[in-house]
């Protein structure tokens, strides 16, 4: 049995927690030593499951931990407690320097531990900016910047749940906007930053409330940055549990199509943010009534390396009706119509899709930027549309009627040429409006044609709608919103759509069934 320390963060002030994380970060950068566990989280499945491989935690405190881990560290960063973001730049200075973070009322503790303040950060910035721009000038060329984050500080300084993977990996931390509309200065700052960053470094963290998801993302994909939705406790510990065995599952291989078909296939989304990964798919997967009908569910492949054994969990635990497929939109959650080195990201994402015996992707794709005043305007197939932040976050208003993704034609030819074992495609977090089957050379591209919510009823209209502009056998697919449904809403959509004819399969049987179609002339043609 291989021991480690387990604190619960409920015992520890929010100042204690700061230290806790960041020196989590540092132990666990080559080993698994330290796990932190929340009251009401899902930390405690994973204690469960990692036995099997071996793990056995003790029941330790930060003060334990400080005692017998001192050594490691040299010393600790002082933050501004009247300026929050400076505990983003203590905590990128803490991953470079191998420190703490520290708040005034920790100090006297850690210098009797024989550790010394190596940054002071007091009394030296006002603002949001101010603290960057100081850490951008003075410290920039010394990170890799192979790891980044972007976590928003509003009133008050506070570590975020995976700032112990940020500390391991030496990574770099903003608090900033992309928005060059109405905040120039920052999205300035983020542009140096990730202008500077290699191919394919990794961004965590999220976007801060001055934008919205989609121009974090697509900001991102224009300096070829992955994006990965965080959140997640303890990836510097899971990184290090590996996988017992390859990761496998049964895929299709044929599946012959009804002429009169109508065939539905439904994916939950967002399970390949890294706070889906270690929260049990928002605890979806934990139903018991999971399995009783067919569903895919998307993962990160990223996760063969930041936590191999959760990653194994969902192959292990899976059943015959549950499909794994590729989270958005390949090895990172990215617009591919906004990646320079497109051909580059989809390399990485065949060769991870591969590792981890995936062989479709759902994708979202938008073309964004900020206009100002706070509006977002889209490019869409036949015009662009501005949406304020309201009208994107709406469901039945114009973002609905209009759209928010865009069907790029190379985008599509791209895929397909890079991935020639994938069966198919998905495109979309909501429908597409107006969008019908895509073919190329015989395989599916399928605009989401619904999004399964609690309103089951507009969501079986938008099914019907698309079917409805089909002829021939019908492929429509959608989205679960996962923050506006439960396993018994998938269940009585899918109920309701046999009801109305349509066949729900699995998506790898959907994207077979439409190869069936097209090879016997049935559809493209």
């Amino acid at each position: 049995m291989k021991e480690y320390y387990l604190i619960e963060m409920k015992d520890l002030t929010t100042d204690e927690l700061a230290v806790a994380v960041s020196l989590q970060g540092i132990v666990n950068r080559d080993n698994p030593d330290i796990y932190l566990t929340r009251e009401n989280g899902m930390e405690m499945h994973w204690v469960d499951w990692y036995k099997q491989y071996g793990y056995e935690p003790v029941a330790s405190s930060i003060d334990e931990m400080l005692g017998k881990f001192a050594g490691r560290l040299k010393g600790y960063i002082l933050y501004d407690e009247d300026v929050p973001d400076t505990i983003n730049v203590a905590a990128s200075l803490a991953g470079l320097k191998d420190a703490v973070i520290c708040a005034p009322s920790i100090e006297e503790k850690l210098r009797s531990l024989g550790l010394e303040c190596l940054v002071d950060l007091q009394g030296k910035f006002k603002g949001r900016v101010e603290p960057y721009q100081w850490l951008i000038d003075e410290y920039l060329s010394e990170f890799d910047l192979k790891i980044m984050a972007n976590y928003d500080q509003k009133d008050k300084p506070r570590v975020q749940p995976d700032m112990d993977y940020l500390i391991a990996h030496r990574g770099f931390c903003l608090g900033l906007t992309v928005n060059q509309a109405d905040y120039p200065e920052e999205a300035a700052l983020w542009d140096k930053v990730q202008t500077a960053a290699p191919n394919h470094a990794i961004m965590l963290g999220w976007h801060t409330p001055r934008d919205s998801e989609a121009t974090h993302v697509y900001f991102a994909s224009r300096h070829n940055v992955s994006v990965f939705c965080g959140y997640a406790t303890n990836t510097s510990f899971h990184q290090h549990i590996a996988a017992s065995e390859e990761y496998k599952q049964d895929h299709c291989e044929h599946s012959e199509c009804d002429p009169n078909g109508k065939y539905a296939a439904i994916t939950l989304s967002d399970g390949d943010s890294w706070h889906s990964m270690v929260d049990v798919q928002k605890k979806f997967w934990l139903n018991p009534r999971r399995g009783e009908a067919p569903v895919g569910w998307e993962v990160a492949p990223i996760f063969a390396k930041a936590g191999p054994a959760i990653l194994e969990y969902y192959f292990k635990t899976k059943t015959d009706n549950d499909y794994i497929l590729c989270g958005p939109s390949g090895i990172s959650y990215n617009y591919p119509s906004g990646i320079d080195d497109l051909d580059g990201y989809l390399k990485i994402s065949h060769d991870a899709m591969r590792k981890c015996s995936l062989r479709s992707i759902w994708a979202i794709n938008r073309i964004v930027r900020h206009v100002p005043g706070g509006g977002i305007e889209h490019t869409l197939k036949d015009e662009k549309v501005v949406y304020t932040r309201q009208q994107m976050e709406e469901f039945g208003g114009i973002k609905d009627q209009k759209g928010a993704d865009i069907v790029d034609d190379d985008v599509i030819a791209k895929y397909m040429e890079a991935m020639p074992d994938a069966l198919g495609f998905f495109q979309g977090w909501e429908r597409i409006p107006g969008e019908n089957p895509h073919w190329c050379d015989g395989r599916l591209w399928s605009p989401g044609s619904s999004l399964v919510r609690k309103d089951i009823d507009g969501a079986i209209r938008e099914f019907e709608e698309s079917a409805e502009r089909q002829s021939g056998p019908v492929f429509v697919c959608a989205h679960v919103n996962c923050y506006d449904s439960d396993m018994d809403v998938i269940l009585e959509t899918i109920k309701r759509l046999e009801e109305k004819g349509f066949k729900v399969v699995r998506p790898d049987v959907f994207l077979r069934l439409a190869q069936d179609a097209y090879a016997r002339g049935l559809v493209g043609k």
